[in-house]
């Protein structure tokens, strides 16, 4: 099945909308249908490591950031930023600490209007049009 843009945004707004209220078990079904349709885009493989960084799944969701950078799929601010939390998580400091210092080095990490651009386009929230100002 393939899904347009607008029924992925529709299906990734419902996603992170169950993830944020807690109810990851109905988040996970939304965003491995997203991972099948749209396999080149990000938002399947994020939310899938999203769902298993909320069960406590670190490892899993360190495997998923991992295969699907590696194949491109995720932006690699997306993949570095979730993946650093996830190395924390499971007590991998020396890792977490070279990505974060990796973070530092990026342009959008001193800039506040790129940062909440970037978040707002990661976690789909907020109010675009507050940026402007």
């Amino acid at each position: 099945m393939t899904l347009n843009k607008k029924e992925l945004t529709y299906l990734n707004t419902l996603a992170i909308s169950c993830l944020a209220t807690g109810l990851i078990d109905e988040a996970q079904p939304a965003f491995e249908l997203m991972n099948e349709s749209a396999p080149l885009n990000s938002a399947g493989p994020v939310g899938l490591a999203s769902v298993e960084l909320a069960k406590g799944n670190h490892d899993k969701a360190i495997e998923i950031l991992q295969n699907s950078a590696e194949a491109n799929r995720v932006s690699a601010d997306q993949a570095r930023t979730l993946l650093m939390h996830a190395l924390v998580a499971t007590n991998r400091l020396d890792e977490a600490d070279e990505l974060r210092d990796s973070l530092r080095q990026l342009d959008a990490a001193n800039d506040d209007h790129e940062y909440l651009t970037q978040s707002h386009k990661f976690f789909g929230t907020g109010d675009p049009r507050l940026l402007g100002s």
